[in-house]
């Protein structure tokens, strides 16, 4: 009798050894997010707030003003949701970060972030470090997806039926882009990053009959490919951005609405995001921050090419701009999306005190992008990208 139980408790073990092991939910499946009865989901992107330990006071009315005005279902941060060299110690960054995250937990609504060039950047704590503070909020959906891809905060964040908490119906990319590369440029997405995107991809189509989830992904640095879709021009036009010796602007095709205030600020280097995109064929849009003055969508070969402005007064930023970017998904149809930006006359020209410190700043705005317009085409004309 004992050598039979000894035989089947070893038949047991190797066919628990042979079985896969069912792979624990992330924090972004077990917020089990759903389309609403009515069948719309809504993002609220937030970027840039790029601000210190102490939150500026028209900031934090904007946001909450915003936040009241859309009712979102997901909160996205686009990165440099602090600014590192503006904290200069660990419990200044924990500080700054808790500034903001306080203000979204009172809502109880998800929160998902990505981080920027500014966010560690002399900050006193690394991106793991910064991760934990946010996971430590019950709003906050982030995490890492595995210690093999490159970065921190690389993940996904799955959109299920509004009757079947099962079935994917659109998903979310973040991705970590990173803050300089070797040769002190802006940095992009790893090509560790585009294996674990290819891979996921393939995941949900399979479980959704073969079909891509239709997708957007968020980011903070913005596609190498957005020069491919500007429109070059002459060196004297009016409005024009210039950037590696030449003149751009906003092509025929940008969506109403968009604007172009500053020359993006891409990696030099393509590590080929924009091809794993398109070969794919899930992602209906790129959403990035970064470039604080630009608020567009730009069509590029099939895919949206999307700049949010920031939404912060501490850096530099365009009155003309700034804003939050509002996404509502279509559950009926999920391959199409609608966007409109929030300004903040729209949520706070009631609020006096709000209008004043507003054009306080837009001033000051409006001096910086004097001056850098001024540096970018005469160092374009020379040569010094």
């Amino acid at each position: 009798m004992k050598k039979f139980i000894s035989l089947m408790l070893s038949v047991l073990l190797i066919l628990c050894a042979a079985m896969p092991l069912a792979s624990a939910a992330t924090p972004a499946e077990e917020a089990k997010l759903q389309f609403n009865e009515d069948g719309t989901f809504k993002i609220l992107n937030i970027s840039d707030i790029q601000d210190g330990a102490k939150l500026l006071g028209i900031t934090a009315k904007f946001m909450k003003a915003a936040i009241e005005k859309e009712q979102p279902d997901l909160i996205i941060l686009t990165g440099d949701n602090i600014s590192g060299y503006r904290t200069l110690s660990a419990a200044k960054t924990e500080k700054g970060i808790r500034a903001y995250m306080d203000i979204l937990e009172g809502y109880g609504i998800p929160v998902a972030i990505v981080f920027g060039n500014h966010d560690e950047y002399e900050s006193g704590l690394t991106k793991e470090e910064q991760m934990a503070i946010y996971n430590s909020y019950e709003c906050d959906i982030s995490y890492d997806d595995g210690e093999d891809i490159w970065g921190c905060g690389t993940y996904n964040v799955p959109i299920y039926a509004s009757d079947d908490d099962t079935k994917v119906v659109f998903n979310c990319w973040l991705f970590d882009t990173g803050d300089r590369d070797d040769n002190g440029d802006y940095d992009h997405v790893k090509e560790s990053q585009l294996n674990w995107y290819k891979a996921k991809s393939d995941e949900l189509k399979a479980a959704n009959g073969g079909k891509v989830v239709p997708s957007i992904a968020f980011q903070h640095i913005i596609v190498p490919e957005i020069y491919d879709a500007l429109k070059e021009t002459d060196m004297s036009t009016k409005g024009a951005v210039f950037k590696y010796g030449k003149a751009y602007v906003l092509p025929d095709n940008a969506k109403e609405g968009s604007k172009l205030g500053e020359s993006p600020c891409p990696s030099g280097t393509n590590g080929g995001e924009f091809d794993a995109f398109k070969a794919q064929g899930d992602v209906l849009a790129v959403v990035s921050g970064h470039d604080h003055c630009n608020s567009f969508i730009i069509p590029y070969e099939g895919i949206d090419i999307i700049n949010t402005p920031t939404c912060g007064f501490r850096s530099y930023g365009s009155n003309d701009s700034r804003g939050i970017r509002v996404i509502t998904l279509n559950e009926a149809n999920p391959n199409t999306y609608e966007t409109s930006i929030v300004s903040v006359p729209e949520v706070l020209g009631n609020d006096t005190g709000a209008m004043i410190s507003y054009k306080f700043y837009g001033f000051f705005g409006e001096v910086y992008n004097f001056f850098y317009g001024l540096w970018t085409k005469i160092s374009s004309i020379l040569g010094i990208d």
